[in-house]
């Protein structure tokens, strides 16, 4: 998932070793949500690709929130503050006591819901005491909302993972979680925020689109049932700058409508069978690659 992490003058080398060794195993791999640079490299390995969705970029150095397109967001912001909620971002190693808080606000947002993990962020205090967290407290210090910073090891982009907040929280709370992270990352000179894909994003509802692309997207419309494709574009267009286009390449001796099954299997099956396929410590490992 996701494009490879390194020196860029290394990738074509690295992904070629990766395809041999996954053959010698009898594996064909696939590459889910990679960008445009990496379709050209796989596309000479013999790999077809569909596009998946797009992906929202936010421009911390030119996002504010004057003008009258930022009226809402600004409502949000003072009423807020007015209101004496806090925004703050913890460092690990946090306390039992905050992992608890933390722990019950995850339980209570997933109700009855598995938690996933393949493509969203799950609960994990191993996961959770490797990075900051950002958070919003109430007027008697409890936390109501919190998302986890992932490391990205570069000034050019930041992005969250894991996203909970309390059923009695405020209406527009995870705006202002969102809001004062733009501003906390713009402060620390980090270039755009990326708000993550928006799956099937403009892909196969054109009358000129690829088979393969129509058939993903029937697939993925009726196999997923976590969240609303359309409502997600529809949240992250409120703070979008640009939308980056993400891919998946398989090779050609897969079937189109075999690899879309497999992945919609794999990215809706709750994080406990994945942990008994694979392996918690195994998991934790890949998100950080």
């Amino acid at each position: 998932m996701g494009d490879p992490s390194g020196k860029s003058e290394d990738f074509y080398k690295a992904v070629e070793q990766f395809i041999l060794e996954a053959e010698s195993w009898g594996y064909l791999p696939v590459f889910y949500e990679v960008s445009e640079p990496i379709v050209m490299i796989l596309h000479e390995f013999g790999y077809d690709f569909i596009k998946m969705g797009e992906e929202a970029h936010v421009d911390l150095e030119n996002f504010s929130l004057s003008g009258k397109k930022r009226r809402g967001d600004r409502a949000i912001m003072n009423r807020f503050e007015k209101e004496q909620y806090i925004f703050e971002v913890l460092s690990p190693p946090f306390s039992p006591e905050i992992m608890a808080e933390l722990s019950a606000i995850s339980a209570e947002w997933l109700g009855n819901r598995k938690e996933k993990g393949f493509s969203l962020g799950f609960f994990s205090e191993d996961y959770l005491q490797r990075s900051d967290i950002a958070v919003v407290k109430d007027q008697q210090d409890n936390i109501i909302a919190f998302a986890n910073i992932m490391p990205t090891y570069t000034k050019n982009e930041g992005t969250i993972d894991l996203m909970r907040y309390k059923k009695e929280a405020p209406s527009g709370v995870m705006d202002f979680l969102f809001i004062s992270i733009f501003n906390y990352m713009k402060e620390e000179k980090i270039a755009y925020f990326n708000m993550g894909m928006a799956p099937l994003s403009n892909v196969g509802t054109s009358r000129n689109s690829f088979i393969q692309e129509r058939i993903a997207f029937l697939i993925y419309k009726f196999g997923s049932t976590f969240y609303s494709f359309q409502g997600l574009r529809a949240y992250k267009d409120k703070f979008a700058s640009d939308w980056v286009s993400r891919y998946t390449l398989y090779s050609r001796k897969s079937s189109i409508i075999y690899v879309m099954i497999a992945l919609l299997i794999i990215d809706n099956a709750p994080i406990d069978e994945q942990k008994q396929r694979r392996g918690i410590r195994h998991i934790l490992k890949n998100r950080y690659q």
